[in-house]
């Protein structure tokens, strides 16, 4: 939930980019069929092109009743999404999948895979305007785009986080976006369960669009063994401070020591589960069930 990581070479080939140019090349020539056409709306289009940027800026979505109807031409401008050529200046698609593929790094979305390919933030059939801008190809894992599917993003909060615009970052400044709740549960084949949420802190609206990426892409599920790991090995962790403090053999300001360096958060990651589960343990009264838990795993 933090800006997409860019790897070596790609702020080069963004940097060097003409889009009006790509599209004079692209309507310059005679095919494929329908272009003639797609001429007449040339400036409709760039607009469109040039709208989307400042409109992302400042509102992190776009407007709906704004955008110009290019669907007549959805075809023709998908056609050049998925054939990138020098001669028409749009390899530069192809360009931006293969740094990101071969960089290995992490899709946006869901923090789990590796980029592999391009979601279109805004569905190129929904919105074909943008079939080939690159702001507005995300690059992700094949699971993510497939899963993001052609979900409608004009939504203020019901969309996925944008790694490009949304940069939610700034509000972690001593503690995460997100919360865990560990829920005990003594049964031989559970244990324990627990619920991800956004920070109650934060914004109405960007909590309420951080749970809807958090159930849409299915965040518990994919990093379920990250998490489980995590919360037995801090939670017992943390008993072991605790006993020590009750004991006496440590001062509450030393065991407050012991608390604050036992938080720490690793910028470098999407999902720094080992910083969200340790905050949560230590911070929410809620988890505190732990130090009384009669959980063989814990005891």
């Amino acid at each position: 939930m933090r800006i997409l990581s860019k790897p070596k070479g790609i702020e080069d080939l963004i940097n060097n980019l003409d889009l009006k140019s790509s599209l004079d090349a692209i309507l310059a020539l005679n095919e494929p069929k329908g272009i003639v056409d797609l001429r007449n709306k040339k400036d409709e289009l760039y607009s469109e092109m040039m709208k989307y940027h400042y409109e992302m800026s400042q509102n992190g979505f776009l407007s709906h009743d704004s955008r110009k109807n290019l669907t007549k031409f959805k075809t023709l401008l998908e056609w050049f999404y998925l054939n990138p050529s020098k001669l028409r200046k749009t390899d530069y698609i192809e360009s931006i999948r293969k740094l990101y593929a071969e960089s290995g790094t992490l899709c946006p979305y869901c923090g789990v895979s590796p980029c592999r390919t391009l979601d279109h933030y805004y569905n190129k059939a929904l919105l074909p305007q943008f079939s080939f801008l690159p702001e507005n190809l995300i690059p992700c894992c094949g699971d993510c785009n497939k899963d993001k599917g052609s979900k409608k993003s004009f939504s203020k909060w019901r969309r996925f986080v944008n790694p490009f615009y949304d940069d939610y970052s700034r509000f972690e400044r001593n503690e995460p976006l997100i919360y865990i709740i560990f829920k005990e549960r003594p049964n031989p084949l559970i244990d324990m369960e627990y619920v991800i949420t956004a920070n109650h802190n934060l914004d109405f609206v960007i909590k309420k669009q951080i749970n809807y990426h958090i159930r849409a892409v299915k965040i518990p599920i994919w990093h379920h063994e990250s998490i489980s790991n995590s919360f037995w090995r801090n939670a017992k962790d943390l008993i072991g401070h605790r006993k020590i403090f009750t004991q006496g053999l440590i001062n509450r300001s030393v065991y407050n020591v012991i608390l604050n360096n036992f938080i720490e958060k690793n910028d470098e990651l999407n999902y720094d589960w080992e910083y969200v589960v340790r905050y949560s343990l230590v911070k929410l009264r809620v988890n505190s069930w732990i130090y009384n838990s009669g959980l063989p795993r814990l005891t």
